[in-house]
């Protein structure tokens, strides 16, 4: 009896695949929604957005013309966002255009120091252990507008050019009954690893120019083909006129299907080196990216570059990083109209540093202070990684919820980590 049920659930399961089809859309679809979600970094999400999708006469679809999404949320532990995006490749003829705006305040960010394990890690301090809670944390604010154009070169290749401006301010968090002068922050400053200058941030212009190849079949949700992008920012300092830079940055994004519209293995390789100028410490952590589709890119760790690292755990000058998965598409089913789609995506996730930030000072500061007994050690940088396992659900191809699971395999520098978010990390 039980092997003719299981017969007949399978029958059925592969009749509506099969017979789950995706009908075109066709000029504007919106879909607000709860933003109700837990990230072991920032705690539980509360808030809500909606995506904008304009398909006009549903030719491209599921590729669309033009996308603004809206966003806002409070975390539980102690942070909060608004974020806005315009994504047009219709609005200059010819060309793709992108504009974005975030302001985030995060009143207990998180900071674990310079240069990855050779900054150490002491869990004690860490835990909600009588005044010891946030001696890992301090109070950032971050204003960042992005603007993006590509324009196309020949098939599948376009050249770019955009800016970025970001205003950035970092205090003493505010923490009834603890005093917080005893947190890392304020014991760099006293060693002046971090200066005093850059100490409470800074505002900074950013331009940055480059290329970008894509041959993706669909946009969001890949099957098969490649995007790629490389390119320089330059980076002005506006508020110390002496902590200017460039840096070289690139994304290899590659999509190979196993069963076409079912598998597809998926692999990222990303590069963000310094090559020139002085990095300001508080520009360390931030991933360069052509779209800010969401509201922080932090590494190197949390969700977006290394899953399973504890969020700003890798602070550095320059990053290596790839993230490899597999996507399987594992039900398909049309429901109220709308097309709906299962995915499971098992996943590694490996990354080093590229460059140092201040070592040698690093070096000398070391264990000086009276309030830690270690700063620095003797570590033997490698290859950090991490797997896990996630879960998502697409409606209509472009609207899709994703929960992720990871653990990294150091426990220095990672944890368990559950995420929530829209859309894939890559």
């Amino acid at each position: 009896m039980m092997k003719r049920l299981l017969a007949v659930a399978a029958l059925a399961l592969a009749t509506v695949a099969a017979t789950a089809q995706e009908e075109p859309k066709t000029g504007w679809v919106f879909t607000p929604f709860p933003d109700v979600s837990y990230n072991s970094d920032i705690g539980l999400n509360l808030g809500g957005f909606c995506d904008f999708f304009y398909y006009g006469d549903g030719t491209e679809y599921p590729n669309f013309l033009h996308h603004i999404a809206v966003c806002g949320a409070w975390a539980t532990k102690g942070s909060w966002y608004l974020h806005g995006l315009f994504d047009s490749k219709t609005l200059v003829p010819g060309a793709r255009v992108t504009g974005s705006l975030t302001y985030r305040d995060a009143s207990m960010n998180n900071f674990y120091g310079f240069n990855g394990l050779h900054a150490p890690y002491w869990e004690d301090m860490d835990l909600n252990r009588e005044d010891r809670l946030a001696f890992y944390t301090n109070h950032r604010q971050v204003i960042r507008a992005a603007a993006t154009f590509q324009k196309p070169i020949q098939e599948h290749l376009s050249w770019m050019a955009g800016a970025v401006f970001r205003h950035i301010r970092i205090n003493d968090f505010d923490l009834k009954n603890y005093d917080n002068s005893k947190t890392l922050y304020r014991d760099y400053q006293a060693v002046d690893l971090i200066r005093d200058d850059e100490a409470n941030g800074g505002t900074s212009l950013e331009g940055r120019i480059g290329l970008t190849y894509d041959s993706r079949d669909i946009e969001w949700v890949p099957n098969q083909g490649i995007y790629g992008e490389v390119y320089v920012n330059a980076n002005a300092d506006l508020s110390h006129k002496k902590y200017h830079y460039a840096q070289l940055v690139g994304h290899f994004r590659h999509f190979v299907p196993i069963v076409f519209g079912r598998l597809t293995f998926a692999y990222h390789l990303g590069l963000q080196h310094q090559f020139a100028g002085e990095m300001p410490w508080y520009n360390l952590n931030e991933i360069s990216n052509l779209i800010y589709q969401y509201e922080e890119y932090e590494g190197l760790g949390s969700r977006y570059t290394i899953r399973g690292y504890r969020y700003n755990r890798i602070m550095a000058a320059g990053y290596a990083w790839g993230n490899f998965e597999l996507r399987a598409k594992v039900l398909q089913f049309n429901l109220f109209k709308q097309h709906f789609d299962l995915v499971v995506n098992p996943f590694y996730d490996a990354g080093a540093i590229t460059r140092y930030f201040r070592l040698d000072e690093h070096r000398r500061t070391g264990g000086i202070t009276d309030d830690w007994s270690q700063s620095y050690v003797d570590a033997t940088e490698r290859i950090h990684s991490s797997a896990g396992i996630g879960a998502k659900i697409h409606m209509n191809t472009n609207f899709i919820i994703s929960v992720e699971v990871a653990k990294g395999f150091n426990p220095q520098l990672s944890d368990l980590t559950v995420a929530m978010s829209t859309t894939y990390m890559f």
